[in-house]
């Protein structure tokens, strides 16, 4: 993924950080509802990318993926999103409900990958709350299992996007030689990451 110049390189390493500490704390998560596999991270990569490339990034728009996605309120607003291929929400839900034959998303399978993308949201959000004190708040997770161009789509409506950008996290993991690749999508509200960015810059002090 290439770095967009709507951001410094400064203002993109402080977003790496949050990538690292937030998908390792989701590493951490997962890996205690894993049935005897051992859950790797693989280093997340942060770009900057204009909403096709978004969807490109994801397969292509007519790609099936797996979307849960989120409202933040509080002290900063705005929507996440963690997006995954079909094949990796299928192998890593399979993995925790310890299942040795492929799976198909039944009641079940939904409510354990909701609870998977509930899990890796909130692991950033608390690593944005860790690193600038800001008080945020999810919402009730929701999830889509449809084609890249539709979920985008739904997500992109109820949220209110400023610009033609999105900041996106590459979160993959890897378990038993497998990758399980995943994407979080940062949509900040109205004041983008201005707040974040002068708090971990030293520039607000109020």
């Amino acid at each position: 993924m290439d770095d967009s110049q709507q951001l410094t390189p400064l203002q993109l390493d402080l977003l790496r950080e949050l990538g690292n500490i937030g998908a390792g704390n989701a590493t951490s998560s997962l890996s205690m509802m894993l049935q005897d596999r051992k859950l790797e991270m693989v280093v997340p990569e942060v770009a900057v990318l204009s909403l096709p490339e978004t969807t490109t990034l994801i397969g292509g728009p007519e790609a099936l993926v797996a979307g849960i996605y989120i409202a933040v309120s509080g002290d900063m607003d705005g929507h996440m999103a963690f997006l995954m291929p079909v094949e990796s929400a299928k192998e890593l839900v399979q993995a925790i409900l310890g299942q040795q034959e492929p799976i198909e998303f039944g009641e079940m399978e939904c409510s354990v990958l909701e609870e998977v993308g509930n899990i890796v949201i909130t692991s950033y959000l608390n690593a944005l709350s860790a690193m600038t004190g800001l008080v945020i708040m999810p919402s009730v997770p929701g999830l889509a299992i449809d084609m890249a161009a539709a979920i985008w789509s739904s997500i992109l409506a109820g949220a209110a996007i400023i610009d033609d950008y999105i900041t996106v996290i590459k979160t993959d993991f890897a378990s038993e030689g497998k990758r399980i690749a995943g994407h979080i999508m940062l949509i900040p509200g109205e004041a983008g990451f201005e707040q974040f960015f002068k708090i971990l810059l030293g520039t607000d002090r109020g």
